[in-house]
């Protein structure tokens, strides 16, 4: 059985229309627009480019000028333009910016326990004004406006030192991994007046020592953090990263301290009678965060403790009390 169904017809292809110039022909649209065309030899190749719209200023006399300088060589023809700008193109997807480069730093150093700070520090002072340069780019100028802008943003010292270094830490990895030229300068790090002991007086430290006793028998468990600290020396992050399954032989497993390989220190017999009144769960952190995972902070909990004791406002709780051990 045929099929009877009738085709719809093709419309008939728009034809150029030769203008009084020659070499220039113009087509002209439903709409009473105009593209106007060039055609001409450039050695043995015909060459039919296409010039502009009426619409975007175009006229014969203009394309016929245009036509001439595009024969001789002198602007690029259509062809010529595209494939030029493709090349541009594909050229700033293969460069190494400072964006390439994190992304690179972020997949050889997937393991840095640091890398969710950087990449964040990254994104807040760094992206914007040098994402899309190169290392050799950069100048000291530049650096020195970025530390500028950093202090007028009110960032403390260290966090401009740090975004700064940053900066300098991601240059030097691009060079070593053979990505891309360095710096074309050196960049001086400011040193820092860090030397801050953070020390109690007999009398808060009995004030501290009379709230965590208080706090613990509420349940609180950064009351128990801050008594680890004081007993054992531990940081804060071995304390958060603690599981139970870390207290074995007499000896308490520190997992990725600070020096990076895993170590161990003497479970003493005022760290167990801690150990022994900390809540169990169903967890394998002493202290588990949300939904059992290693927790970032325990802000709240450890505020509460500071302005129960009436201690310093600046007073780092966790690290001063590991300064007072």
């Amino acid at each position: 059985m045929s099929d009877t169904t009738p085709k719809t017809a093709k419309a008939p292809a728009a034809k150029l229309t030769k203008t009084k110039y020659p070499g220039v022909y113009e087509l002209t649209h439903n709409d009473g627009d105009v593209t106007y065309y060039a055609m001409f030899r450039r050695g043995r190749k015909q060459v039919k480019d296409k010039i502009g719209k009426k619409s975007e200023g175009w006229s014969a006399e203009a394309a016929s000028r245009e036509r001439a300088l595009r024969k001789k060589g002198t602007h690029e023809t259509t062809a010529e333009r595209k494939q030029r700008e493709k090349a541009e193109e594909e050229a700033k997807a293969n460069r190494w910016t400072f964006d390439h480069l994190l992304a690179r730093y972020c997949e050889v150093k997937a393991d840095l326990k640091s890398l969710n700070f950087e990449v964040l520090r990254y994104r807040n002072h760094l992206q914007t004004e040098f994402g899309g340069l190169e290392p050799s780019a950069l100048t000291s100028l530049d650096v020195q406006r970025l530390r500028n802008r950093l202090k007028k943003n009110h960032l403390k010292p260290a966090s401009v030192r740090h975004a700064v270094e940053l900066l300098r830490r991601l240059a030097n990895f691009g060079v070593k991994q053979g990505l891309c030229a360095g710096l074309g300068f050196q960049i001086e790090l400011q040193k820092l007046n860090n030397t801050k002991t953070e020390e109690l007086s007999p009398e808060q430290l009995r004030t501290l020592q009379e709230v965590l006793r208080v706090e613990s028998a509420l349940g609180n468990p950064a009351a128990f953090m801050v008594r680890l600290v004081l007993a054992t020396g531990m940081r804060r992050g071995e304390i958060f990263r603690l599981r139970w399954s870390d207290l074995r032989d007499g000896h308490i497993l520190l997992r990725e301290p600070k020096g990076g390989m895993d170590a161990t220190i003497p479970l003493n017999d005022a760290t167990r009678r801690i150990l022994d009144e900390v809540p169990r769960s169903d967890f394998p952190l002493v202290f588990p965060g949300r939904d059992g995972k290693v927790r970032t902070n325990a802000h709240k909990s450890l505020t509460r403790i500071k302005t129960l004791a009436a201690l310093p406002d600046d007073f780092r709780i966790l690290h001063g009390c590991r300064h007072v051990f």
